[in-house]
């Protein structure tokens, strides 16, 4: 920790002080861990930055979650930034109502804002009930993760897993899903918009990059989506990649090729209106192309031609592959996978909505007899996507 208490109650941190400050109150007084009350001990070489420490037999609510240097020096240069641009925050003061000492505390106009910089992997239940504290406080939880955490593929391909999603952001339903990062060695903050989830290890987004220096807090609010064409143009790619890929034998997959192998199906034959692009796949617990299929070739097959179904049935129907938990202190609009893509379907006629909760079904897609025609039938689909949608 940056910041304690003496036996006074005055909060210190040492990252402020000159050596010749830090080794006189160190001489001549104690610190305590404001969170638990135990006493810390003074961390001050000339490498590192000083910094508290709790002893390794001490219990303490607030310990562990990736401190150490990397993450001692991210957070005085996000604190020093906001203190540049004018803006009231605190470093690590502890909220005695909810038991919590964000890393950061911001008040702009009547809001609080508290700002967690989290450079080690945790229990995503830890994230979700510290979000749930904030709540209580009437304060607003903004999760930035250490640029550690963060792999590039490709200039619009991110590697993700069940971590970096529990980071999520979406502040308004005009507002594009986020995660934040940034590196302290080379001072930049990344931004990473519209993520659209391709498989359990890899996503599409909008990256950004912006040097410390010339970044505001307001550039956390910013929004950049794929437009149709751009979107359709990358995801025939990932089309490509799903029908040629070599498949799986280990857990989740392998239940769903079996699944398939027993509807006397392959991947080369599935009509093209399997794996589309879902912006809120981010909420299921299997790929895109799994539940896609059963609601396809299962739900959708026991309904007639004009028949209607509603909302309600077709979710209860793929239950099974949501996650139970969306952390509404981050995600503060919540989209449907579901209704999305059967919007997507009703751009291909395939359904029609007849009211909110209801569409009917005009047709059932068709299959194909190889990978040539699949593949062929696929860029048609994704053609028309980026050229002909209704908007």
């Amino acid at each position: 920790m940056l910041s304690a208490v003496t036996k006074n109650g005055q909060l210190i941190t040492l990252a402020s002080l000159s050596k010749r400050e830090i080794h006189d109150l160190r001489s001549k007084d104690s610190f305590y861990c404001p969170a638990c009350n135990n006493e810390v001990i003074v961390k001050a070489g000339d490498i590192t930055i000083p910094h508290f420490a709790h002893l390794k037999s001490q219990h303490c609510p607030e310990k562990g979650g990736g401190e150490g240097e990397y993450h001692y020096r991210g957070k005085l240069l996000l604190y020093e930034w906001f203190l540049q641009q004018q803006i009231d925050v605190e470093l690590e003061p502890y909220l005695p109502q909810i038991h919590q000492r964000p890393d950061l505390l911001l008040r702009i106009k009547d809001r609080m804002i508290a700002i967690e910089y989290q450079c080690a992997k945790i229990d995503p239940k830890i994230i979700y009930e510290r979000n749930k504290g904030y709540k209580r406080a009437n304060i607003i939880p903004i999760w930035v993760l250490g640029a550690n955490q963060f792999k590039r593929i490709t200039a619009n391909h991110i590697k993700i897993n069940r971590f970096t999603l529990s980071f999520i952001h979406r502040f308004s339903k005009d507002h594009p899903t986020s995660l934040f990062y940034f590196c302290p060695l080379s001072k930049q903050l990344s931004f990473i918009q519209d993520i659209i989830i391709t498989s359990p290890h890899k996503a599409l987004a909008k990256l950004s990059f912006f040097p410390l220096s010339k970044a505001t807090f307001f550039n956390f609010f910013l929004k950049q989506f794929f437009i149709d064409n751009e979107l359709y143009s990358l995801w025939r790619q990932e089309k490509r990649v799903f029908r040629l890929r070599k498949n799986s034998n280990f857990g989740a997959e392998r239940h769903w090729l079996n699944w398939l192998y027993h509807q006397h199906l392959h991947i080369d034959y599935l009509p093209a209106h399997i794996f589309l692009p879902v912006r809120s796949q981010y909420k299921m617990k299997v790929p895109l192309w799994n539940w896609q299929s059963r609601f396809l070739l299962d739900f959708l097959q026991r309904i007639p031609k004009d028949g209607v179904f509603s909302t309600f049935q077709a979710e209860r129907f793929l239950k099974r592959y949501l996650h139970i938990k969306v952390d509404k202190e981050l995600i503060h609009y919540d989209d449907s996978p579901l209704i999305e893509y059967c919007y997507l379907l009703c751009q291909t006629g395939i359904l029609k909505q007849v009211s909110m909760t209801k569409f009917k079904k005009l047709l059932q897609p068709d299959y194909y007899k190889q990978i040539e025609e699949a593949l062929n039938g696929d860029g048609e689909l994704l053609r028309y996507f980026m050229y002909n949608r209704i908007q």
